[in-house]
């Protein structure tokens, strides 16, 4: 993959893999790509892709164990983010077609994002409050309700708030 530099918007360290340096590249619409040279190989490559940069290094960290996952300076990396996958809400044939749901958590604020091929169809935003997962409303294919039904359940009981509301 050749990435033109005027595409580049930034470039932020993101931990060590095999020795070697890996980066997250921010392109100027927004899409992430962690890039590094994992053993045995000779260039840098593409490591994962997508619209947040703590979903791009959760998939380095369980593509490749060895990821050593660096300390960022900045708030939006912090290492106090945790990633989750619940993919396993979509239908078959969404999966197959490349669709994922994660919800990236910091602090009280959760954002669910639907991704296809790792670029972003659509975030609902929510916080815990309260014991009370607080949704806000947000537009997203219908073919998603039931994935998202359950992604907000499944993250709720692991955050331990016994109630769900959706915000007007």
């Amino acid at each position: 993959m050749q990435i033109n530099p005027s595409e580049i918007d930034s470039v932020e360290e993101a931990g060590i893999l095999d020795g070697s340096p890996v980066k997250l590249v921010k392109l100027k619409g927004g899409f992430w790509i962690g890039i590094g040279r994992p053993k045995g190989k000779m260039r840098e490559e593409a490591l994962s892709a997508g619209s947040h940069p703590a979903i791009v290094k959760y998939n380095i960290e369980k593509q490749h164990p060895n990821f050593q996952p660096s300390m960022m300076k900045s708030e939006f990396f912090a290492d106090n983010t945790i990633v989750d996958r619940h993919s396993h809400f979509l239908s078959d044939d969404l999966r197959k077609s490349g669709h994922e749901i994660y919800s990236v958590q910091a602090g009280p604020k959760i954002d669910f994002h639907i991704t296809k091929y790792g670029q972003n169809v659509a975030t609902i935003e929510s916080k815990i409050n309260d014991k009370t997962l607080e949704i806000k409303q947000s537009v997203y294919p219908k073919e998603f309700v039931r994935a998202i039904s359950g992604a907000t359940i499944e993250k709720s009981a692991s955050c331990g708030a016994s109630k769900i509301r959706l915000e007007k």
